[in-house]
């Protein structure tokens, strides 16, 4: 799971548990939807409005009746339905989920909240505090959350109830390899070593070449990085740094630097701009390939059955709207509803 969907899934579950009691607060309890087995609250519509605006970086979300509001309401009203459905589903077939299961799901979702916060923003956040962060950035607390994991995983047993065992082809694993195989392409990785001057200019890039100097007369790279490398955990490792593929670096000179070096020659003193000085030396070069279809075949098949089981979720939802007769309020109405 990325970032990008942690939070995706932070905003879009908001407001998928049933609204409280509010005395006396007729718009908010007012149905705006109801079928058999069960019904939506303009409050619930309201909380999912809210979210999205949040979800967008809107400063306050739209009122009812306004043309942004009636956009909000035919974005979020599929959803809401097609959870309430669920629900209703899993009431009626005895379907439930675990405090245990909520727990495991919670904690699985904090370590990947810390892992993609610590490697795609360089922090050293803790799980728990990136599990914070993402909660205070929309709006919930942890117990509305575990309100939201229960309500997703309790859909994703009703999923797997509904669509059954699903089991792509061997030809049809091969058609999908044939026709990506650009998505199994490995790129080149260069792995580099690497000695760092800081920013000093002229005395920092006379050092560089002095180290350099002694580099092409024989010297040790990892002796050497050891001792002049400003850089701390580099220096620690004898200049190891790790290996890339081209462009992963968005220091574009070094990027460059390390792209057009051969093998076991020292590059540089390469300037990155208030970074200071490098000297680079690669130290293995992997060559790019095609992953072949053995090693890809159980992704892929996964893959597939996943595309299958959701086309077969929302067929499956299309037919209890009409089993379940949903009706709308006239402002209420998804777009393509005639009910």
């Amino acid at each position: 799971m990325t970032w990008g969907l942690i939070l995706f899934l932070a905003a879009v579950l908001s407001g998928c548990s049933a609204a409280s009691t509010v005395a006396n607060v007729e718009t908010g309890s007012r149905k705006v939807a109801v079928f058999d087995g069960g019904q939506i609250t303009q409050s619930e519509v309201q909380k999912q409005i809210d979210a999205l605006a949040r979800q967008s970086g809107l400063k306050e979300a739209p009122q009812p009746g306004s043309a942004q509001y009636k956009a909000a309401v035919s974005q979020v009203m599929p959803q809401l339905v097609d959870t309430k459905i669920a629900e209703a589903y899993a009431r009626e077939h005895g379907i439930s989920v675990s405090s245990g299961e909520v727990q495991k799901a919670l904690e699985n979702f904090k370590k990947q909240a810390g892992q993609q916060a610590r490697q795609q923003f360089g922090t050293n956040l803790s799980d728990e505090e990136a599990f914070r962060q993402v909660l205070k950035g929309y709006g919930i607390n942890e117990s509305q959350a575990r309100q939201q994991i229960r309500v997703g995983l309790l859909v994703r047993k009703v999923e797997d109830r509904v669509t059954g065992n699903v089991s792509p082809s061997e030809k049809q694993i091969k058609s999908y390899y044939e026709k990506n195989r650009a998505q199994f392409k490995v790129p080149e990785r260069r792995c580099f070593s690497a000695i760092v001057f800081a920013p000093d200019k002229k005395k920092q890039k006379e050092q560089a070449e002095k180290v350099k100097g002694k580099l092409e007369n024989g010297g040790d790279f990892a002796k050497l990085a050891k001792k002049y490398s400003q850089d701390p955990r580099s220096a620690k490792k004898g200049g190891k740094v790790g290996c890339v593929s081209e462009g992963q670096i968005s220091l574009s000179a070094l990027d460059k630097a390390i792209f057009s070096a051969k093998k076991g020659k020292v590059a540089g003193p390469v300037e990155v701009k208030n970074l200071g000085y490098y000297l680079i030396e690669v130290t293995k070069i992997e060559p790019g390939h095609t992953t072949p279809l053995e090693k890809v075949a159980p992704q892929i098949k996964q893959h597939l059955a996943q595309q299958e089981r959701a086309r077969a979720f929302q067929r499956w939802l299309e037919q209890q709207k009409k089993s379940r007769d949903v009706k709308y309020l006239p402002d209420y109405r998804p777009q393509g509803s005639t009910s």
